[in-house]
C-alpha cells in the first residue's frame, strides 16, 4: 500500500493513523513522527547514512534496523540516516515540505532536499541519568579541540558510559566528570565556560546506547555534590540575581537596594525589596561582584568582604575601593528553577538564605551561613536558598 502525501498530512497531525499503513507495508512497527529541517552541516539523525539509487521507505527501515537505531530519516529521494535520537538542530515543519518522491519507489515520499521523514520504531530513547551515586547532572557544555571544558582525558578500556566516566573521575581525585562524542571520558575540578546549551547533548554512548554520552563539541557535565570548587571567578556578561528555594523551586528576584547613604557615599545589601536607587544589573571580576545602574552609570560601587551571618554589602563612592569577595560561580546542584550556574562566596554555595529583618518591617534579606541570636533576623525563620543567574538583556 503506497504512503501517500495526503497520508503523510494525516500521520502529521494524527501519527497513529498511519501506523498501521506503515506496519501493513513493511511489517515493522515503524510510526510516522513527521517532516523535520535537515542540513549536511548539522544532521538531525547523525549516528548512520546510506544512500541508494534505488531508495524505499521499507530500504531505509531494514538498514536502521540492522544497526538497532531507534529513529529513520529519508531525504532527498535517496539518502536514509539513522540515530537513537531527533537532534536538537532538527525543527519539526509541515509535511508539505517533505514532498520528493523516493527514488525507488515513486509512490512514496523520501524528504526532500533539507527536509527529512522521520519515523520511530518505539525503542525508547537514552536518557540523561540525573543522579548516579554521589554525582549530579549539571548540563551539556559546548567543548573544542581548542577550548577544553575538562583537560584531563581518561582512557575506559571497557567502554565509556555514564557510570564509568564518573567512576574513573571520582577514582582520580576529579570533582567533574564529562562525556562527550558518544565515548569520551574527561575529568577535572574547573569549567572552562559556564555557556549551557539545553538539550544538545543528544549522541548517545557507544558502550551504552540507552545513555546519553555528550555530542559533537558537546560535553555532558557531571558534578560531585560534595564538592566545593569554584568554576569561575570573573563573569563579565551583565546578569541579576534571583534566589531559588531547592524545595519547590520557588523564584524570588533579588536586587542590590542602597539601605544607608551619608555626603557622597551609600551602602547598599543584597535584598528582595527594590530600594529608591536600584541597581541594574551586576558582573563578577576577580572575585569582586560589581553592580552597576545604566540610569546613574557614574555611580561606581564594589562589594566588600562576606562575613557569616551578615547579608553581603555593597559601598557607593567616587573612590570604591577594590571589590571582594571572593564571589565566583558553581555548577547547579539540580534545583529546579535555576538555568546555569549559582552564585557561591567563599567557596561555599549551599549556605544562602533569606531572613525576614525584624528591623526593617519583615524584608527578605540575604543572609550568608545565618547565625544565632542576630540582632536584625531569627535564624530559625530563614529559608535556605542557592542564588541563580538570568542574564541581563
Amino acid at each position: 500500500m503506497a504512503f501517500s502525501t495526503l497520508c503523510a498530512v494525516v500521520a502529521f497531525a494524527l501519527p497513529l493513523v498511519c501506523a498501521a499503513t506503515v506496519q501493513e507495508r513493511a511489517s515493522t512497527p515503524w510510526a510516522f513522527q513527521g517532516c523535520y529541517t535537515d542540513t549536511s552541516a548539522s544532521r538531525t539523525l547523525a549516528e548512520a547514512s546510506t544512500t541508494s539509487s534505488n531508495m524505499t521507505v521499507e530500504t531505509c527501515f531494514a538498514f536502521c534496523t540492522a544497526g538497532g537505531f531507534s529513529f529513520a530519516g529519508v531525504e532527498f529521494g535517496s539518502e536514509c540516516y539513522c540515530d537513537y535520537a531527533i537532534q536538537f538542530t532538527g525543527v519539526l515543519s509541515s509535511a508539505a515540505d517533505c514532498n520528493e518522491a523516493c527514488s525507488g519507489n515513486s509512490t512514496e515520499t523520501c524528504g526532500a532536499g533539507n527536509f527529512i521523514d522521520i519515523y520511530w520504531n518505539g525503542t525508547p530513547p537514552p536518557i540523561t541519568p540525573l543522579q548516579l551515586g554521589n554525582w549530579s547532572y549539571g548540563g551539556c557544555f559546548p567543548d573544542s579541540v581548542s577550548a577544553r571544558q575538562l583537560s584531563n582525558q581518561i582512557i575506559i578500556p571497557e567502554g565509556v558510559t555514564v557510570e564509568s566516566c564518573t567512576s574513573a573521575c571520582e577514582a582520580n581525585g576529579f570533582d567533574l566528570a564529562g562525556l562527550e562524542f558518544g565515548q569520551e571520558c574527561w575529568c577535572g575540578d574547573t569549567l572552562l565556560s559556564s555557556s549551557v546549551v539545553r538539550d544538545a547533548c543528544a549522541t548517545a554512548c557507544v558502550a551504552n546506547t540507552s545513555e546519553f554520552c555528550g555530542g559533537s563539541n558537546l560535553m555532558t557535565i557531571y558534578e560531585n555534590p560534595f564538592a566545593q570548587d569554584c568554576y569561575l571567578n570573573t563573569l563579565t556578561f551583565a546578569f541579576n540575581l534571583s534566589a531559588v528555594s531547592p524545595t519547590d523551586g520557588t523564584i524570588t528576584p533579588l536586587h542590590v537596594a542602597i539601605i544607608e547613604t551619608v555626603p557622597m557615599i551609600s551602602w547598599s545589601i543584597l535584598t528582595t525589596v527594590p530600594g529608591e536607587f536600584e541597581f541594574s544589573f551586576e558582573t563578577i571580576v576577580n572575585g569582586g561582584m560589581l553592580p552597576m545602574s545604566t540610569s546613574e552609570p557614574q555611580f561606581q560601587t564594589s562589594s566588600l568582604a562576606v562575613a557569616v551571618g551578615e547579608s553581603p554589602v555593597f559601598v557607593t563612592t567616587e573612590f570604591p575601593p577594590t571589590a571582594a569577595g571572593p564571589y565566583c560561580s558553581m555548577l547547579n546542584p539540580n534545583i529546579q528553577g535555576i538555568a546555569g550556574q549559582v552564585l557561591a562566596v567563599n567557596s561555599r554555595k549551599d549556605l544562602w538564605a533569606l531572613c525576614p529583618n525584624t528591623t526593617a518591617g519583615n524584608r527578605l534579606d540575604v543572609v550568608y551561613s545565618p547565625i544565632a541570636n542576630h540582632p536584625h533576623y531569627n535564624s530559625a525563620s530563614c529559608e535556605s536558598v542557592y542564588l541563580g543567574f538570568t542574564e541581563s538583556s
